[in-house]
């Protein structure tokens, strides 16, 4: 068995912090190599168009070997000034 991990990783707007773990598994080490960088696409792609002010992934390998990142930053938009 192969197994690799996606780590999605969302800052919210309050500073906060929260992490989705994504594993993926194959008895074929490049079947489960490419399941691994599907769903690191598919979290990429939603968090390129997200509200959050960060929202990246990191696709490691079950011995915490890193293999791809990114993250999306999106500039938030300013608070209204009370009138």
């Amino acid at each position: 068995m192969y197994q690799f991990y996606v780590f999605e990783i969302q800052t919210y707007a309050d500073g906060t912090y929260g992490h989705i773990v994504h594993p993926v598994y194959d008895t074929d080490e490049t079947a489960a190599r490419l399941k691994a960088e599907s769903k690191y696409y598919e979290v990429l792609a939603a968090a390129a168009i997200s509200d959050l002010p960060e929202h990246g992934a990191i696709l490691v390998r079950s011995n915490c070997m890193p293999m791809m990142n990114k993250v999306y930053t999106h500039i938030q938009p300013e608070p209204e000034p009370e009138a």
